[in-house]
């Protein structure tokens, strides 16, 4: 025999067995119909959401569907039901082209979005080149070596060679 959980006492068998009360999915109360337990939309627009049943109701009416969602697999329906609440509400922000204007409008900003990378790419290009440009003039800080040193004091250049022949200083400090 099972136990309260409150009182530690016994329950009796009926009440073990008895089912918890049914509260009205969305469709149901937007309908204002008692819900009953094998309710075919209750999974799909529960209580806590009634615009989401509203606005699929609007556009499509509730026996369109019921009828489609008898016509599909159990693990198939929540997609179609999502599916048609974004169906839903695309045709009431915009009633003449719905989810196909969205499309359009995401398909021409991805187009725009693609000609600005391509142009960015293009600009990136050119600095590569500019930068291979200063490179071979003789600008090695743009050659990416990581030891300043040998760029700001070169060894054994041409200017170095001449003064070490003449035995001079590389510079002289002013007279004050």
């Amino acid at each position: 025999m099972l136990k309260s959980s409150i009182t530690n006492l016994p329950v009796p068998p009926d009440m073990a067995t008895r089912k918890r009360k049914i509260v009205s999915c969305a469709a149901c109360r937007v309908q204002r119909k008692k819900c009953s337990e094998d309710c075919i939309l209750a999974p799909y627009f529960p209580t806590d959401d009634p615009d989401k049943f509203t606005v699929v109701h609007a556009v499509y009416g509730t026996s369109y569907i019921i009828k489609l969602l008898q016509g599909l697999k159990t693990e198939q329906r929540a997609d179609a039901v999502n599916n048609l609440a974004c169906e839903a509400s695309a045709r009431v922000k915009d009633p003449i082209q719905g989810s196909a204007g969205i499309i359009h409008h995401l398909r021409k900003r991805i187009s725009e979005l693609e000609s600005q990378l391509a142009g960015k790419q293009e600009e990136l290009k050119n600095m590569h080149s500019m930068v291979d440009k200063l490179v071979f003039l003789g600008f090695p800080m743009f050659a990416g070596s990581s030891d300043f040193q040998d760029i700001l004091y070169p060894t054994n250049t041409t200017e170095d060679i001449m003064y070490e022949q003449l035995d001079l200083p590389l510079w002289e400090p002013i007279q004050g």
